[in-house]
């Protein structure tokens, strides 16, 4: 225990304690919300954001866990150590008044759990006009009955009231198999980007409290978002039945700035006129070519004579050379200083000016 409340917000084995002991007080106490545990330290954020919403709920009297910065309060042994023992109070105490709280209402209310299959049959029963169907009915016998009540309903309609199913054909074992899978797929998928936009949501709620308005209203931000986030599964909804049922109508697109869908997106934000901003271009059109990175080849041309220096050629000794004047009499000719030299037959060199 001593470890678990060392750790603090951002120890699984602590919020899984929270977790336990704020359900147990919901289901005592009949309150409406709860502390999840957190599966990633990461997540410790959205913990302390739940916390402070559920002890704002059970009317905490310790002000170090209801005031202050969500972050912050939490951030001693001595306040985890509080946090834990008010809980645990707190639970006692709703314990021994339930069991010592009079009975006003001594008849049993029986919940049967039913499936969501049977909650749906039982809806199409009663919108169709069914009496509750004896127990011992088979499947054989009642959907031909709801069938044709169905039809005989939807005879009396107007014609562009329901349109025709989107799907008419049939399938086989092995196609009813591979659209299962690649509803598992699909479901897997959605789930993901499901969790990252929940995340950068959290994210982006946790961003606004770093200001040094939204410290003061920490507890009213909780508040608002806490039990509209708890309203957003990461669990898609859509399943095989939604296909079944789908109507024509589903493939009719409209557009984002239709007056049907702009009733329904439309703010108070809409109505700001942005005034002219600067231009900061990245059209592709106007961009301009990057200059090459080596110069094109030209043909090479000979530079002016003379520019070699005196000696031109001459320099060049090379052993057995002899004669008069060897290579080195073109040294004359291309040098700015004029002149020249010669190798004589014993191979030492003399300057002719």
């Amino acid at each position: 225990m001593k470890r678990t409340l060392e750790a603090g917000p951002k120890s699984i084995e602590f919020t899984q304690l929270i977790e336990w002991l704020s359900k147990e007080l919901k289901f005592a106490c009949n309150l409406e919300d709860n502390v999840n545990a957190i599966a990633d330290p990461d997540d410790s954020s959205s913990f302390l954001l739940e916390l402070s919403s559920f002890l704002k709920e059970l009317c905490c009297p310790h002000k170090c866990l209801t005031e202050g910065t969500v972050s912050q309060r939490l951030m001693t042994v001595e306040s985890r150590s509080l946090l834990v023992c008010y809980l645990c109070s707190e639970l006692q105490a709703a314990r021994i008044i339930a069991i010592n709280r009079p009975e006003t209402n001594r008849n049993i209310d029986i919940k049967v759990q039913t499936s969501a299959t049977a909650n749906d049959l039982k809806t199409a029963l009663i919108a169709l006009g069914f009496s509750k169907p004896p127990p011992d009915i088979t499947v054989q016998k009642l959907f031909p009955k709801m069938e044709t009540r169905l039809r005989e309903r939807l005879a009396n309609l107007p014609p562009k009231l329901i349109s025709k199913p989107l799907f008419t054909g049939f399938l086989s074992e092995k196609q009813w198999e591979a659209l299962s899978q690649l509803h598992k797929t699909m479901t897997e998928e959605y789930k993901l980007r499901r969790e990252m936009l929940l995340k950068r949501l959290d994210v982006t709620i946790q961003s606004f409290q770093w200001s040094g308005k939204a410290k003061n209203k920490a507890d009213n931000v909780s508040a608002a978002y806490v039990s509209r986030r708890k309203q957003m599964s990461v669990e898609p909804s859509v399943d095989l039945a939604d296909l079944l049922s789908a109507r024509e109508d589903l493939t009719n697109l409209e557009k984002t700035s239709s007056s049907t869908v702009r009733k329904n997106t439309s703010s108070s934000v809409n109505k700001i006129m942005i005034g002219r901003v600067p231009d900061r271009g990245g059209r592709p059109n106007e961009t301009k070519a990057p200059p090459p990175e080596m110069p094109s080849w030209q043909k090479r041309t000979e530079g002016p004579p003379g520019g070699r220096g005196g000696g031109g050629r001459g320099s060049r000794v090379q052993s057995g050379w002899s004669g008069a004047r060897g290579r080195g009499g073109h040294g004359g000719g291309r040098g700015h200083h004029g002149g020249g030299g010669a190798y004589d037959a014993a191979g030492s060199y003399s300057y002719h000016s």
